[in-house]
């Protein structure tokens, strides 16, 4: 052939991390929805916003004619306020007349005091001969008058400041205050029912549906709008029971969308169902995604990929440069500038890599991938290249397997290797 070497494509092994999944149907659902229904009576004056549109907590979506309760409050507001004059007046009442009696007893205090004085005085005097016993007879009397209005004055204001029935004024003072109450919470029931009448966007999210025009007739019930909150969503991924054993809170998963082609998000299970869907054998795992460009929407159709088992230092070969014979898996090398068929034994596996062992197979070996039907051990080979065509080795044209090679799965391999992507985890992998 001259030096004429084949073209092939090639990708070198390598050693590192290999993860093995198995992958289910899932949905996305919104973190939240809220369905915001009216509880207010009356016409529906404004909508604002439409299906798609972005909200913010807060944000007025729809306002219900409240001019009735508005009404309402201007008279309640009115009778509040005659109640706190009427309540203002009695509490001026009831201080005079407390006041009015506690000035009285401290009169008779310093009448009674200075009486006292006098009396303690004249006695002294009429021992020195200075005063007569008629003076000190009449002074006794005196002061004996004063003592006695001075208890007067103790009752009168113990009864002014009493808080029972003895004292009018309190009493007043009570029910007005009573009054200044109850006005006080009409009004602020009537202000909790205006309240209602606008409905808010209870967080950040999106409208999803929209029942109501402006003119509508709202009562308590309608429901007038759809939010979802789509800044985190939720995948829901509906696990058989023979996955059980591979699923736990925290394991890592991987999710795409047909949808969105060139895209994938990376999460964890939060959220796991021990108990079977009801009328299924299925589980519900629930995975929490954060989706800040919006992308995900709720009723989309997912896949979701779990980790099933984890290798951390294997050999690993491109699966594409792994093919089942009728004596179990192989691959071609590059050797020596040569294609060389090496049987290989497999562990983990997944679309990208293959856990291998083989004679010869280390990290930076070239593996040849989908070679051609004419590729045979020992042809000089070029990486770089292309395939010339499709298919496994020792295929005919158009892909059909020539004698001694089978298509992927289709035999079981001998030394007990497992087929391709069913392998399950040997000891001393996790």
């Amino acid at each position: 052939m001259g030096g004429y070497s084949m073209p092939v494509s090639a990708q070198p092994m390598k050693r590192g991390p290999i993860d093995q999944s198995f992958t289910v149907s899932a949905t996305v659902a919104p973190l939240q929805r809220a369905i915001l229904s009216s509880v207010a009576s009356g016409n529906v004056l404004e909508v604002n916003g439409q299906i798609g549109e972005h909200v913010t907590k807060g944000d007025l979506l729809v306002k219900i004619d409240d001019s009735t309760l508005q009404a309402q409050l201007r008279q309640n507001d009115a009778l509040l306020a005659a109640a706190q004059a009427r309540y203002q007046s009695a509490l001026a009442n009831a201080s005079g007349t407390m006041s009015s009696a506690n000035a009285g007893l401290a009169s008779a205090r310093i009448a009674a005091d200075s009486a006292d004085a006098t009396l303690r005085r004249d006695l002294t005097l009429l021992k020195e001969g200075y005063v007569s016993q008629q003076a000190v007879d009449q002074q006794q009397a005196a002061t004996a008058a004063a003592d006695s209005a001075l208890r007067a004055a103790e009752v009168q204001a113990t009864n002014s400041n009493l808080s029972g029935s003895a004292s009018s004024a309190q009493a007043d003072l009570r029910n007005s205050q009573a009054a200044v109450s109850s006005a006080a919470a009409a009004s602020a029931l009537i202000q909790a029912q205006i309240a209602q009448t606008n409905v808010r966007a209870p967080f950040d999210g999106v409208i999803v549906f929209r029942y109501v025009d402006p003119g509508s007739l709202a009562a308590p019930g309608t429901t007038l709008m759809d939010v979802d909150q789509l800044d985190h969503v939720y995948v829901d991924a509906g696990i058989s029971g023979d996955q059980l054993k591979f699923i736990h809170r925290g394991t890592p998963v991987t999710v795409t969308v047909g949808s969105v082609p060139g895209h994938s998000w990376h999460g964890a299970v939060d959220y796991f169902d021990p108990s079977a869907e009801p009328g299924t054998v299925t589980y519900l795992a629930k995975i929490v995604l954060a989706n800040p460009d919006l992308v995900l929407r709720g009723g989309m159709v997912a896949q979701a990929a779990f980790v099933q088992a984890h290798k951390s230092n294997a050999l690993l070969a491109p699966t594409a440069s792994v093919y089942l014979t009728d004596t179990g898996y192989s691959m071609f090398i590059i050797q020596d500038g040569k294609a060389t068929v090496v049987p290989v034994d497999t562990g983990l596996q997944n679309d990208q890599w293959t856990e291998v062992t083989g004679k010869g197979l280390a990290a930076n070996v070239q593996a040849i991938l989908n070679h051609s039907a004419t590729l045979q051990p020992g042809t000089p080979v070029m990486a770089g290249g292309g395939p010339p065509g499709g298919g496994p080795p020792g295929a005919e044209p158009g892909g059909k397997p020539a004698s001694g090679a089978k298509p992927m799965g289709g035999a079981k391999p001998a030394g007990g290797a497992k087929p391709m992507g069913t392998s399950t985890p040997k000891a001393g992998q996790h």
